[in-house]
């Protein structure tokens, strides 16, 4: 085989890959709420979830987009474990379709032309329809079929080549395994079943390889596809951890059938379609150790998933610490664990803003008394979206507590200060919010070519690092009341004066023309949300900290300081 002929077949290959995630981004995309509606309504049922699966997965031609549709239900709640995992069988079934339209019509007619319409059409609906979006998804899903076609062509092709060029006679006589290994590998590096599936069908129809060792082949694949969504899932909710393990230990268990009985299944495969159509046969075999697959484990799926609840289990991350055991029936004890509850809640919000801007560098000095709850190993490995929403998790726990508490008899004082605790939550909920929101625009900022942009990027990362350095000094005098007012005044100040400053620039920036009108509103937004969330930080410290006298007083500073 020549240089060339290499090219073609991973340039095939490429195209054909490039083709399936086409197909996959536009389905997830098209499959709305009708779509996903009727997979909740078919999926109550260990048996309507399987054929749900397999028949949703053969019409749209992939599983994994039903893979990944599934597990988002189970994230959320929707679906049991158990109903997931019928789900998945179902679609190991269904997606084997593929390989059943390219071993019937994939060789038989000329694929280089039936793939030009697709892409021609797809095409110019991209171009034209491109702020239509739903056109524009149909477009891309005819884009990625016509890829499928021309790459399948392009490996078709050059395999041929390869078949008058090179003797791989010495190498088929290799042992099974081997070939059940190679199968794995090609689908695990290509992370597409069915594109090996092609591959197979390609060489087999070119007698590069006999039935035996496409078999093989195709067995390998099975457990080789698992791994596309076990990485898809690695940092995922445990609940997709127990489906994504469970769908691992069907495809391990198929492998393992298919090895030790590859004969006795030939041998029925070549009983259903005879010997002249290997391709066929090759499909049909896939088929049939995916059906056994679902027949073996039909009767095991309660067993399965209460085995996967008992032992895959969610890595223990406190979301409180001294509110667990707090009764509503002692207001006293519930305040004293708010105190504590309340200002690891405050830092846990500055260590997520400074997340956000990739500014934990910048070491905040928290009080002895939280430190280490805050700088928790645990919590420190999660991600920013995992960080944020345990952030929402536990507000929603001070709130509750506090509406309970606040519904028992209560001294007047004890309620005020209750009422204080609850407004520093809000507000610290409020100032990680703002941040969040402006995330993509730092990116953006961040990854900008426009100097103006990148710049004024630095100028907003340095005053929110000098914002939240200026924190950590506001802790070494948080006990005393008149520092901690003076500290809480002269940041607000400093805020306002960044604020004013960044403004300014803007503007400038804005006159001299090098910015068009999406850039400046950009700008303009994130010095207003940094604003808004130093000042949250500002107003929650006041609530925690300053007593009701100070804390009124902080209130009728004048406007324009603040």
């Amino acid at each position: 085989m020549t240089i060339g002929g290499v090219w073609q077949l991973l340039a095939g290959l490429g195209i054909f890959l490039y083709g399936i995630v086409q197909l996959e981004e536009a389905l997830n995309k098209i499959a709305g709420r009708a779509f996903k509606l009727f997979l909740r309504r078919h999926t109550d049922k260990k048996l309507s979830a399987i054929f749900s699966g397999a028949i949703v997965s053969a019409v749209l031609q992939s599983g994994s987009v039903i893979k990944f549709i599934i597990l988002s239900f189970v994230g959320s709640g929707v679906i049991s474990i158990r109903n997931a995992l019928a789900v998945v069988l179902g679609s190991n079934l269904g997606s084997t379709l593929s390989g059943w339209l390219v071993a019937a019509v994939g060789f038989k007619f000329n694929i280089e032309a039936l793939s030009f319409p697709f892409i021609g059409l797809a095409g110019i609906g991209l171009i034209f329809f491109s702020e239509h979006e739903k056109i524009r998804q149909i477009a891309k899903f005819l884009m990625g079929q016509g890829l499928l076609f021309l790459g399948l062509w392009f490996m078709q092709d050059s395999i041929y080549s390869l078949v008058h060029n090179f003797d791989f006679t010495p190498y088929l006589h290799f042992n099974r395994f081997f070939f059940v290994v190679l199968g794995f590998i090609i689908t695990v590096l290509i992370q597409s079943s069915t594109a090996t599936m092609v591959i197979a069908l390609s060489a087999l129809n070119a007698r590069l390889i006999p039935f035996e060792v496409a078999v093989t082949i195709i067995i390998g694949s099975e457990l080789g596809a698992t791994i596309k969504i076990i990485l898809g899932t690695i940092r995922g909710v445990v609940a997709k951890k127990q489906v994504v393990f469970g769908d691992f230990i069907f495809n391990m268990t198929i492998t393992a059938f298919a090895f030790i009985f590859t004969s006795p299944l030939i041998l029925l495969v070549r009983k259903i379609v005879g010997t002249d159509e290997p391709l066929i046969g090759l499909a049909l075999f896939q088929s049939i150790i995916n059906l056994m697959g679902i027949i073996l484990f039909y009767p095991f799926l309660n067993i399965i998933s209460n085995f996967l609840q008992m032992h895959i289990i969610e890595r223990k991350i406190n979301t409180t610490y001294f509110i667990q055991n707090a009764s509503p029936k002692d207001p006293e004890a519930v305040l004293e664990a708010l105190e504590k509850e309340v200002l690891l809640f405050i830092c846990r919000v500055i260590s997520l803003n400074l997340d956000a801007f990739k500014l934990g560098h910048v070491q905040i000095e928290f009080t002895p008394s939280i430190r280490d709850f805050v700088i928790d190993n645990n919590y420190l490995s999660m991600t920013y979206d995992e960080k944020y929403n345990l952030v929402k998790h536990v507000e929603g726990e001070i709130l509750l507590l506090y509406t309970k508490t606040s519904e028992e008899k209560i001294e007047k004082m004890d309620l005020s200060r209750l009422n204080q605790l609850i407004s520093a939550v809000k507000n610290a909920m409020y100032s990680s919010k703002s941040i969040k929101d402006i995330r993509h625009d730092r990116y953006d900022l961040k990854e900008s070519a426009v100097d103006d942009m990148f710049e004024h990027y630095q100028f907003l990362q340095t005053q929110l690092r000098y914002f939240y350095e200026q924190v950590s000094t506001f802790f070494a005098h948080a006990e005393k009341q008149q520092n901690c007012y003076d500290d809480l005044v002269q940041l607000m100040n400093q805020i306002q004066k960044d604020y004013d400053l960044s403004m300014q620039q803007i503007y400038k920036k804005s006159g001299n023309g090098t910015l068009n009108n999406l850039e400046i509103s950009t700008l303009l937004n994130m010095s207003r949300e940094i604003y808004s969330s130093n000042k949250a930080i500002i107003y929650a410290f006041k609530a925690f900290f300053l007593n009701p006298i100070l804390a009124e007083k902080f209130e009728n500073i004048p406007a324009a300081v603040k």
